[in-house]
């Protein structure tokens, strides 16, 4: 297949790639029985037109569709292998062309809730330790592996609130801002905060499966990793849609392992619990892509949001109520 053209100079190219009826045909998918499928995503303004005029002088039936300023080109279900050929060639031919393997940054708003969870843990270190009953506090809310196992499920989600001292805080307000930052840039300010706590609860739970007798760790490390390994996943599905990508894929999932190593294996750490952290968000990262392939509305995040405060709301009072403080 020969080079494409140069496209002419228009203010029309640069913006929208199906509005140039010279040098952008497009295809009708009406004409199949089976409904469009994605075959090429995250395409800008210049790489959907140049991947259209490919597919047409193929003669491949497609669509353009626009959404969060990107585009991406649908084709029936039985034209998806000769349409990736088509560009396989056509990239072959001309490899300075516009590379959409590449995978994007998350599409979700950008959300600034990991300070508000950085500010809460910051809140939460500064009553526990200038209270007068710390050591109890601590007893009480802790990942007690041994109470876990007696039914103090609670402790799971209220361990990742506390922390030992301030270079513990220190060290995991860092992973909130940063891999809380990326999850709910993934699933959202309401879902992605849920599946962190939900995460970092089953790790901590895993854990005192594990142990199975006195073990007490406390500390919000369990649900960073657990925040890490959703990222992980999402980017490890990111880039294996694509398929120029797929080889590597895998190295997002290697990092994840390769951070584990790195940060969660200090003497001080709990390796058992971010391992189990990591695992878990692994899991939910997959249900995550599983139940949400597509945006997810406002009042869902919402609902989740507050799902996450009652979480964290009644497992507090059951440590109280547990504990009689």
């Amino acid at each position: 297949m020969a080079a494409m053209p140069p496209k002419p100079e228009s203010r029309a190219d640069k913006t929208d790639p199906a509005r140039s009826t010279t040098t952008s045909p497009i295809q009708n998918l009406t004409e199949h029985s089976d409904a469009p499928t994605p075959v090429f995503a995250h395409l800008d303004a210049e790489q959907a037109r140049t991947y259209s005029l490919v597919l047409a002088a193929a003669g491949i039936a497609h669509g353009l569709f626009h959404r969060n300023r990107r585009w991406s080109i649908g084709v029936a279900r039985q034209d998806r292998a000769g349409a990736q050929r088509a560009i396989s060639l056509y990239r072959a031919e001309n490899p300075m062309a516009p590379d959409h393997d590449a995978p994007p940054p998350p599409s979700s708003p950008r959300s600034i809730s990991a300070l508000y969870v950085a500010l809460l843990l910051i809140a939460v270190h500064v009553a526990v330790t200038t209270s007068r009953q710390k050591g109890a506090l601590i007893s009480t809310f802790g990942a007690d592996a041994r109470q876990i196992m007696d039914g103090d499920v609670y402790r799971c989600v209220t361990a990742l609130l506390l922390h030992n001292d301030i270079s513990h805080l220190l060290a995991n307000l860092v992973g909130t801002l940063l891999f809380g930052t990326l999850v709910s840039g993934y699933c959202g300010w309401g879902i992605g905060w849920l599946l962190i706590v939900l995460s970092g609860a089953l790790g901590n739970g895993l854990t005192a499966l594990w142990y199975g007798g006195q073990h007490l760790s406390i500390g919000a490390s369990t649900g960073i990793f657990a925040a890490l390994g959703i990222c992980a996943v999402m980017a490890f599905w990111r880039r294996y849609q694509h398929h120029g990508q797929r080889g590597r894929s895998w190295l997002s999932l290697a990092g994840a392992l390769a951070l584990l190593g790195w940060l969660g294996s200090s003497p001080r750490s709990d390796l058992a619990a971010h391992l189990f952290g990591l695992t878990a968000g692994f899991g939910f990262g997959a249900l995550c892509l599983w139940g949400l392939d597509r945006p997810t509305s406002r009042p869902l995040q919402t609902a989740s949001f507050f799902l996450t405060v009652a979480l964290l709301l009644g497992s507090c009072w059951w440590g109280y109520a547990k504990g009689g403080l």
